[in-house]
């Protein structure tokens, strides 16, 4: 269980913040995880306890923590001193940089979709601020023509015609968030029947790390109206300091999310190796 126990959505965003960067589920690395800090009695028993599940919807509102499956391709929490180093090392990778529709050789049957579809997904997105799986889902399958089913070969028309199905879809999305070019931005209690009750279901929207912490978006300057008095006196010409800018290499940005990691678990076998598969 580690040093945490996470009865409310309070003792989530303090485990968060401890460790910086963790996984929502259990994962290779034994204690790393939201569940494994879970008691039992909280972890989805019944719908009148929701226990993580509704917890991380107020995580996801602290403002500065990003959620989104980016480790290894699973959900996951990070603080945005750690998701910026995550960005720097995500983003020098070739494959993820397909998003950006930048030549890659594509060779696997779940590669050449995410050439075909993510940039669709990922302009979406950025052209609205956010977008829904509904709006993303538009987008992609606009994406699907006569000349792409073609090169893509007719193994691929099933999953693509008349519109791209919902798995795949929501494998872009999960893609994107492993990219580090989007993360969930904000998450919806939905309530439903006569009685607008509330049984965990959700809706999430999905927005640009850029555009939620980065100059311009939860990092911008205060207005004059919310202002602290010092406000003032600071040159309005003077930088704002990108949270999101890190000064290091990308693999010197990989290896400080491993390390953090690491020194959480000092004894646990293998856990370089491990860490290298899903950072």
């Amino acid at each position: 269980m580690g040093d945490f126990k996470i009865n409310s959505a309070e003792d989530m965003i303090r485990a968060v913040r401890h460790y910086g960067i963790i996984p929502f589920f259990r994962g290779p690395i034994p204690g790393w995880s939201i569940e494994e800090m879970t008691p039992r009695e909280h972890w989805f028993t019944t719908s009148d306890d929701l226990g993580p599940w509704d917890w991380k919807v107020d995580v996801v509102r602290e403002g500065d923590i990003a959620y989104g499956k980016f480790i290894g391709g699973k959900a996951s929490f990070a603080t945005v001193e750690f998701y910026a180093h995550l960005m720097n090392w995500r983003r020098s990778l070739p494959r993820y940089r397909m998003a950006l529709g930048e030549k890659y050789v594509a060779k696997t049957r779940s590669d050449k979709l995410m050439k075909a579809l993510s940039p669709s997904a990922l302009e979406v997105i950025k052209t609205n601020g956010s977008a829904d799986s509904a709006l993303i889902r538009q987008a992609t399958s606009k994406a699907v023509t006569p000349t792409l089913i073609r090169s893509l070969g007719a193994g691929y028309k099933a999953n693509l015609v008349p519109s791209v199905k919902k798995g795949i879809n929501d494998t872009v999305v999960a893609f994107l968030e492993m990219g580090t070019w989007s993360v969930v931005g904000d998450i919806t209690r939905v309530y439903r029947g006569p009685n607008a009750e509330y049984h965990g279901w959700q809706r999430s929207s999905h927005t640009t790390p850029d555009a939620l912490f980065g100059v311009g978006g939860q990092a911008q300057k205060p207005t004059a109206g919310d202002a602290p008095f010092w406000a003032r006196f600071i040159d309005d010409a003077a930088p704002v300091r990108d949270p999101l800018a890190v000064d290091c290499t990308p693999e010197e940005s990989r290896e400080y999310i491993i390390r953090h990691v690491m020194g959480f678990f000092p004894d646990e076998p293998d856990i370089l190796k491990k860490l290298e598969k899903i950072i």
